[in-house]
């Protein structure tokens, strides 16, 4: 970004220039980036509480003609206008206040889930296989309801207050899952305000490892084929050529490394930063959080258990449970939907695009709860600060209104959607074979 050049953003016919605010934004800088010189006014509101537009302020240079939208948009408009009506209905009839009796028995149940493996470990880990494998698994299912219970944090969809959201948030991130929260916040709130947009959402962005629609492999691989990148033959190189084309093969065994990579990308966002949260009030305490996660499980993993390989297995296995447990709803929430360019992007608001590229998993309670409600994604994506446990009374308002614009709303079962997430693969798969053999062109 050109420092001398403003950051202008548009909000509800109001300009702002956040230049100053880019890297003090407690969801991260790119979320913000991605927006300058359009009209953020749905995205701003989906993902801030009312308190934000006082802080907004400050960074207020003018207004714009009411007419006038930057970019030049083609969007539904009257969608765009019916869900904004929703969400007026919404906030007016107490949808977005969470029931706090709710998330008490979430937070004390899923801290009773990692304190039985804790049990398990202590009693059994010296002398039981079995034992070890059951705490393993448990813990993997405590992390990924931890991660269910922060998202909603995240979301600031618990407490009014954004302060008290970030605490809760801390200790269930930091302290319980090991990931620091800055860099979280960073990477998901970018991924809800420019979801699937090529180049923006961080969630597709996984080469060199998968690659998830078929113009992003024809992009990547041509940026491989300059002399530099073919003399080198670096490790992205060797990967393009000799796994990529695989890359339905070994999907399944990839994801089970999940929460490792996270934990990995988490703790490089911090050494880049230079501080483990931007926010100077919860530095110190998201450290200690960060800190302790990370000396209490290794001193269970050598304490509690009796000799190496057990304590090899507890690591493994229950990284892998997390890994697959979290990973797997994660990739039926937007992987195989539509792939938006940048320019493409600009032409459509911010409804439509959450809309076309989120997709519904048909399930039942207990379903809904290993998802955490996440199953609920199109109504997520459109209301991110909608409680959880409202999701699902509002689902058949958001489809019809769908319908009524025309406007595609993807719902399914678990097994089809998973057969749709390896035929995207099998697409992005094709083409790197042919990108090899150089007998791929792009379709006009």
């Amino acid at each position: 970004m050109d420092s001398d050049k403003p950051s202008l953003i548009y909000i509800q016919n109001k300009i702002y220039d956040v230049s100053e605010f880019v890297n003090e934004h407690p969801g991260g800088a790119k979320v913000l980036l991605t927006h300058v010189g359009k009209d953020a006014s749905d995205v701003f509101q989906a993902m801030h509480p009312d308190s934000a537009f006082e802080l907004l302020a400050n960074y207020y240079v003018g207004d714009t003609d009411t007419k006038y939208i930057p970019g030049g948009r083609h969007q539904k408009l009257e969608f765009e206008h019916d869900m904004r009506q929703l969400r007026r209905e919404l906030e007016q009839s107490g949808k977005f206040i969470a029931s706090p009796w709710y998330y008490l028995f979430k937070f004390i149940s899923t801290l009773l889930i990692g304190g039985l493996s804790c049990i398990l470990l202590y009693t059994f880990g010296q002398i039981s296989s079995v034992a070890v494998v059951m705490a393993s698994c448990l813990m993997g299912l405590f992390w990924q309801q931890c991660g269910w219970l922060a998202h909603d944090f995240g979301h600031h969809q618990v407490f009014s207050h954004r302060f008290w959201n970030d605490v809760v948030l801390v200790f269930l991130g930091d302290f319980c899952q090991g990931f620091a929260l800055s860099w979280w916040k960073n990477k998901h709130n970018t991924h809800h305000a420019s979801t699937n947009v090529s180049g923006d959402d961080p969630d597709i962005d996984t080469a060199p490892v998968l690659l998830w629609d078929e113009y992003t492999t024809a992009y990547y691989y041509g940026t491989l084929q300059d002399e530099q990148a073919i003399q080198n033959k670096d490790l992205t190189h060797w990967l393009a050529r000799y796994i990529l084309p695989y890359q339905t093969r070994y999907y399944f065994f990839v994801i089970g490394l999940a929460r490792a990579s996270w934990a990995i990308q988490s703790l490089l966002y911090i050494i880049q930063v230079g501080a483990v949260n931007r926010s100077k009030s919860l530095r110190a305490y998201e450290a200690a959080c960060l800190i302790s996660h990370w000396l209490l499980f290794a001193t269970m993993t050598y304490f509690w258990i009796g000799d190496l390989t057990h304590r090899l297995m507890f690591f493994t296995l229950s990284q892998a449970v997390a890994g697959y447990l979290l990973s797997i709803v994660f990739a039926l929430n937007h992987n195989g939907m539509p792939v938006i360019s940048k320019s493409v992007a600009k032409d459509l608001g911010f409804f439509e695009i959450q809309a076309i590229t989120s997709r519904n998993i048909k399930l039942g309670v207990v379903g809904g709860w290993m998802t955490g409600g996440l199953n609920y994604q199109i109504e997520h994506h459109l209301f991110p600060m909608l409680p959880r446990h409202h999701l699902g009374t509002i689902q058949p308002r958001v489809e019809a209104l769908c319908k009524k614009h025309h406007v595609n709303y993807h719902v399914t079962d678990f097994y089809h959607g998973t057969l749709e997430v390896l035929h995207t693969l099998h697409l992005a798969e094709t083409v790197s074979q042919r990108m090899v053999k150089k007998t791929w062109t792009m379709p006009e």
